[in-house]
């Protein structure tokens, strides 16, 4: 059995997970990679749409929801390869 030295927060995230999500994890490593990818981007949509003003014109809602939808679409097309 390997120990390993983790941070008080690693320890306090680790102590509130389950049997099934250790078994998860074990099974699928790369799922802590990819969910930081899309936690990433969901944080750059959320910027986008804070930062567009409440009474924008049609054209700027339009051009900001084309980025964020490019935004997004990226993200998931790398969770998936």
């Amino acid at each position: 059995m390997k120990t390993i030295k983790v941070t008080r927060g690693q320890y306090q995230i680790l102590q509130k997970l389950t049997r099934k999500e250790f078994s998860t994890l074990k099974k699928y490593p790369n799922i802590l990679n990819e969910s930081k990818d899309l936690l990433r981007t969901c944080k750059k949509v959320i910027s986008k749409v804070q930062a567009m003003p409440e009474y924008a014109s049609k054209h700027k809602r339009q051009t900001a929801y084309k980025r964020i939808i490019t935004l997004c679409q990226k993200a998931v097309d790398s969770v998936e390869k």
